[in-house]
């Protein structure tokens, strides 16, 4: 069963983050963070299957990892900046690996052709001891639009500004634009209709649906986010408070779903139940007005 999942957070310096390091994490490389001295090593992390960046012409790795998120960083001087934007997005599992990558691909570089940015994406594989279905990407978003300086031997991203998703909602007012709330929930949309795209060329015939459950009228509960701590806590085969959560979510949904089976089939019974009694008293009447018209005619 295809299950829809699309949420989104800023990678801040407030919390003590840096884009630098958020992108390391993610696409399982080595980054040095020019503001900060530390070198981030996650070469040999494992279950990144996958990992990319797509400028908004829609070129992939024409600019270097290292230099586009240490320019990042250097556009910012508040401490409280933030400087990168993160997506985090469950691929369809009835998509094959390839398919995956195709979709994930193609989001990217519709972020990156809406914002005017770079997109550094990384598809991370399920946890070993988890559901084998999880296949997610990680999309970090640089929160400034960029150009790309031809001057140097290779090409390099140059930040400038603020993307239109970044600002304030006072600032996109004055630029006839809605909330930034707005945005964010056309966002997940269009990952459900790229989603859904990608699903029917595949011939599958299932669909992701970007409402609330709520709104789709369907009475199950949401699992909780895992945050990267509780993610690597489960991936080394570690119980976390949360995975505990939504193991106990994804059991009481399963009961809901039996429970509701079970009403529907005997709401059905009753159905079938009343019209056969309906069919036996109709039988009932068309006897009698039969035997009505035969005395009728007796006389």
């Amino acid at each position: 069963m295809a299950i829809f999942h699309a949420s989104t957070k800023t990678i801040s310096r407030s919390s003590g983050r840096s884009s630098v390091a958020a992108s390391a994490y993610r696409t399982g490389t080595l980054l040095v963070d020019e503001r900060t001295g530390l070198t981030h090593d996650y070469s040999r992390r494992s279950g990144v299957d996958y990992q990319t960046i797509i400028t908004p012409d829609g070129q992939h790795n024409a600019i270097d990892r290292n230099q586009l998120w240490n320019a990042a960083e250097a556009a910012e001087n508040r401490k409280d900046a933030r400087t990168a934007r993160e997506w985090v997005v469950a691929l369809p599992s009835e998509l094959s690996p390839d398919q995956q990558r195709e979709l994930v691909n193609e989001f990217g570089a519709h972020l990156a052709q809406r914002y005017n940015v770079a997109v550094d994406l990384a598809i991370h594989a399920p946890d070993a001891h988890g559901d084998q279905r999880n296949t997610h990407a990680h999309i970090l978003m640089t929160t400034r639009e960029i150009a790309l300086n031809s001057d140097s031997e290779r090409l390099e991203a140059v930040l400038g500004q603020k993307a239109t998703l970044e600002l304030s909602n006072s600032k996109r007012a004055s630029m006839g634009l809605g909330k930034a709330s707005s945005d964010i929930l056309e966002i997940r949309a269009a990952w459900a209709d790229h989603a859904n795209q990608h699903l029917e060329r595949a011939g599958q015939s299932e669909r992701i649906d970007h409402r609330s459950l709520e709104a789709q009228n369907i009475d199950r509960t949401p699992t909780q986010h895992m945050g990267y701590i509780a993610t690597e806590m489960e991936r080394r085969g570690i119980a976390s408070d949360r995975g505990d959560q939504n193991r106990q979510i994804h059991t009481d949904n399963a009961q809901k779903a039996q429970i509701q089976q079970e009403l529907t089939g005997l709401h059905l019974e009753q159905g079938q139940n009343a019209f056969a009694a309906l069919q036996q008293e109709y039988k009932t009447y068309q006897k009698s007005l039969l035997q009505g018209i035969d005395r009728g005619r007796d006389r």
